[in-house]
């Protein structure tokens, strides 16, 4: 489960600002210790080349002492202790202290400093050359330093520095924690908004006192709202159709069968109960296409996506209305090529949408019907073309025939008014267009124009065989 965003955010500031800090305080106490050892070795190399003048011109002595006045002079006070020692290359040590280490390096041409203990005490000491009187015994002076007053000053300078930075980091964090819940506070209010909210309000989120990178979310989310609107909407709708186309086939059945029960004459019983079959036939096919319309609107199902040969579909689809049509008579026949006609589409709906198409032609167009599959050309993908040369659509009507239940005025037969509903609905889901049009012979023309197909192309071969097709 992720964590909270204030917390997250507070990681990704403060501890940059903690990493920081160390790596702050690490160098400013190297600095400061170079400082010190700069400023300090300055005055032990003072202490050392005064040392020198006073034991250059010792003779042939073995040993050498200073004076205590001298000692007491070179004592800096402040808990520091100076250690010193005179040392011949060849005779050993001459005077000093001979607990003092021995320098790394042998060549005493020039004064040079190294760090030494003695025991557990850490100096900083001083190599001073001091030539002889008679010049061929190379005479060296060490002058050490305790380190308090380096460590001190050391500490002193890393305290200046750092404090400072740790205070400003206090103030930041406390500005930090403040503008992190000032910027989320929107969020928060936001979030209760969305708790106290009925289960059926699906207004849009306001968009104006969020922060500019919560927009896209809240965009986002009322697209999501808008969705779920469209589909409740279309539930609701479809509730409401049903109910009132269902409810005066249902009654009528019942009135008929209440009459077929209580009719004493055998021939009018079946009159009546024929006309019941009828009535049972046509209420079957009411309820299919409500069915098939609520799948095809959103919120129906998630469509199973496939590649479909839509010319193959179409020969099987219109081969199924063959006999209807023979019994209508009526002529219907296909176009479509050799040639496999690929789309991206669900092969159950595709195939209502062309026995819908059909369906509407063969009840109310005339007594020729052709069924077309024009290939995909440039910029232009496959589509889908219903014709028939009846009465057609007058222009005034063109939009309304995709309304649920919407029948043109004067039309004959028993149709619910839902053909082309589906027709469009299922279109829609499949992104195509639906275009109705005018032949130059009359009639009506019902051009589906699917997208341009992405999927792999079908390789197989039509069937040039089949004898229902011209």
């Amino acid at each position: 489960m992720a964590g909270r965003l204030r917390d997250d955010l507070l990681r990704r500031l403060l501890l940059p600002m903690a990493t920081i800090l160390l790596v702050s305080g690490f160098l400013s106490y190297h600095l400061a210790v170079r400082f010190a050892n700069r400023s300090y070795d300055k005055s032990l190399m003072e202490d050392a080349r005064a040392l020198a003048r006073i034991v250059k011109d010792v003779g042939p002595a073995e040993r050498f002492e200073l004076p205590a006045a001298t000692i007491e002079m070179l004592t800096p006070g402040e808990g520091d202790r100076i250690y010193f020692q005179l040392r011949s290359l060849e005779k050993g040590i001459l005077g000093g202290d001979p607990d003092l280490p021995m320098p790394p390096d042998t060549d005493f041409g020039e004064p040079y400093f190294f760090d030494g203990n003695i025991g557990a005490i850490r100096l900083r000491i001083v190599v001073f050359p001091v030539p002889d009187w008679t010049g061929r015994d190379p005479r060296f002076l060490m002058v050490g330093e305790t380190r308090l007053r380096r460590e001190s000053l050391a500490g002193d300078i890393v305290a200046a520095v750092v404090a400072p930075q740790l205070a400003l980091i206090f103030f930041s964090v406390v500005v930090i924690i403040g503008g992190i819940a000032s910027g989320l506070r929107p969020l928060e209010v936001l979030a209760v908004s969305l708790e106290s909210r009925r289960r059926d309000e699906l207004t849009p989120l306001p968009r104006d006192d969020v922060p500019a990178e919560a927009v896209p979310l809240i965009d986002a989310f009322n697209g999501l709202l808008a969705r779920v609107a469209e589909v409740l909407a279309a539930q609701q709708r479809f509730v409401a159709d049903a109910a009132h186309q269902l409810r005066t086939p249902l009654a009528a059945l019942k009135l008929q069968l209440s009459q077929a029960l209580r009719q004493p004459d055998e021939s009018r019983r079946q009159e009546l109960l024929n006309q019941l079959a009828g009535s049972v036939d046509r209420t079957a096919r009411l309820s299919g296409q409500l069915l098939l319309l609520a799948r095809a609107e959103p919120g129906g199902g998630p469509l199973e996506i496939a590649t479909v040969d839509l010319r193959a579909l179409a020969m099987e689809v219109g081969s199924q209305w063959i006999p209807r049509s023979l019994q209508l008579g009526r002529d219907l026949g296909f176009s479509g090529g050799d040639a496999a006609v690929p789309v991206a589409g669900d092969r159950t709906l595709l195939a209502e949408l062309i026995a819908n198409l059909l369906d509407n032609a063969l009840r109310y167009g005339g007594p020729n019907v052709t069924l077309r599959v024009v290939e995909p050309s440039a910029g232009k993908g496959p589509e889908l073309v219903v014709e028939d040369d009846g009465a057609g659509i007058p222009a005034t009507e063109r939009e309304r025939v995709f309304d649920r239940f919407h029948r043109v005025p004067g039309t004959v037969g028993d149709g619910s008014g839902l053909g082309l509903a589906i027709v469009k609905e299922i279109a829609l889901g499949h992104g195509a267009e639906v275009r109705l049009e005018t032949p130059a012979a009359g009639g009506l023309r019902v051009r589906i124009c699917f997208p341009a197909f992405g999927l792999p192309k079908i390789n197989h071969a039509a069937d040039k065989s089949d004898p229902a097709y011209r």
